[in-house]
């Protein structure tokens, strides 16, 4: 009963701060692209989030009947909420639309290394243009978010969904065929996913196609776009496919985007909604990707909104942590000030909590020995936790309206006068307000 339910947990001091010191990172690069944060519920309606996820993630969603008799989910990626909020809320808003999410998401997935049921992203939605520039502009995102961490030797993943969509289509395979297909792929399952071509229709000839686009991948972007160009010449809607990659690429390299991309054709998501460019990053130390997103133009309408093209790209924030860790990142917390109050008699504890509350208008932390402890045993105390500086209330010296002040680090004190306590503390500080 008091373990955690498994693939839970609870995050420690540490542990927050890395994982707000992302959160900020993330929330400084959406105000610098020009991306307005919005807030979603995590609870949704099981229809809305089970539509385009795909069957894994159906399978592993945390899906419930409430009290009111309605299926209901918690939200296992961010994308479906934000399509129901643009079509709800943004539909008359200007277009682009810029939106960033930060928050928990939830699957019933099997818990191991980077792999949690309760888990954190964050979201990044460019919606409303179809254009080369706004998968660029996500690219460039995703890079500028990993590069500012600190993370070094990252490789970008990408492909182009819909080539493969294009082959499939021109045989006949219904999209539904289509996303189990995908599935596989997205699971490394060549085989499979080739027995499922043939068991939907896909002839000899065109399952000799997949089988020579899945072995196509590599560093370098022309060797990749010709070998694939020479092997779908009978697929006008892949050729469109790639040739809309090809211009992406071409516009991501004259722009100056900084980043190892690895390019791989038979490259799948598990998402069904995808339809564009798919991407996903990777670290040397981990298997696991740590963020990955792509475009998709139908989703919006598939939801009953009106044709909206998007694309964006989500960041696991705790596959983040883990590969910062593995790479000796540690961001270092910024020098801080904690003051602890001792009165030295009872009488003084209503005067130590006053003082407290003066050092905290100025904006310093400051709490208040309440364990009774003897001034030894707090000092003691302080000294553990990082307390930088003591603030001892006598009798003697209260009455002259002094307090005795400890730097803790330098182990030296002296007599201040009460009013000066704050500036004695913080130079910058301001004198206490009346």
């Amino acid at each position: 009963m008091l373990q955690n339910v498994r693939g839970m947990r609870d995050l420690m001091p540490d542990d927050v701060w890395k994982l707000r010191f992302i959160e900020g990172n993330a929330r400084r690069l959406a105000e610098l692209y020009g991306y307005e944060e919005v807030i979603t519920p995590i609870i949704e309606h099981y229809e809305l989030l089970a539509a385009k996820v795909g069957e894994e993630t159906r399978k592993r969603m945390y899906a419930f009947v409430d009290l009111g008799g309605r299926k209901v989910a918690l939200r296992p990626e961010f994308t479906a909420s934000i399509a129901r909020l643009v079509i709800t809320r943004m539909v008359a808003a200007p277009k682009p639309i810029r939106l960033f999410s930060f928050g928990s998401l939830y699957r019933y997935d099997e818990p191991q290394l980077g792999r949690y049921r309760e888990f954190w992203q964050a979201n990044y939605e460019l919606i409303g243009s179809s254009r080369p520039e706004a998968d660029v502009e996500i690219l460039c995102l995703t890079n500028d978010f990993l590069r500012g961490l600190g993370l070094r030797n990252y490789t970008i993943k990408v492909n182009h969904i819909g080539v493969l969509r294009g082959i499939l289509l021109h045989e006949g395979v219904p999209e539904d065929g289509q996303n189990a297909i995908m599935q596989a792929l997205d699971k490394k399952d060549w085989e499979g996913a080739m027995s499922l071509a043939k068991s939907l229709g896909v002839g000899d000839a065109c399952l000799e196609t997949l089988r020579s686009i899945i072995g196509i991948r590599g560093y370098d972007e022309s060797t990749f776009i010709n070998e694939v160009s020479n092997t779908i010449k009978a697929y006008p809607e892949a050729i469109s496919a790639l040739e809309n990659f090809r211009r992406t690429l071409e516009l991501s390299e004259r722009s100056g985007l900084k980043a190892q991309l690895y390019f791989e054709a038979g490259f799948a998501r598990g998402l069904e909604y995808y339809t564009g460019i798919i991407f996903e990053a990777y670290v040397p130390e981990l298997d696991i990707a740590i963020c990955g997103g792509g475009r998709y133009d139908r989703l919006v309408e598939s939801f009953g909104g009106g044709p909206l093209p998007a694309i964006g790209v989500a960041f696991g924030v705790d596959r983040i942590m883990l590969a910062m860790e593995k790479q000796g990142i540690s961001p270092s917390r910024p020098p801080r000030k904690r003051v602890l109050i001792i009165p030295l008699d009872c009488g003084l504890l209503a005067e130590a909590i006053k003082l407290a509350g003066m050092l905290r208008e100025n904006g310093i932390p400051s709490e208040v020995e309440v364990m009774g402890r003897n001034l030894s045993r707090a000092l003691s105390d302080g000294s553990r936790r990082d307390i930088t500086h003591a603030v001892i209330i006598g009798p003697k010296e209260f009455s002259e309206g002094k307090i005795v002040f400890r730097d803790m680090r330098g182990k030296v004190q002296e007599d201040i006068r009460i009013g000066d306590l704050p500036a004695k503390i913080c130079p910058k500080s301001s004198s206490h307000r009346s």
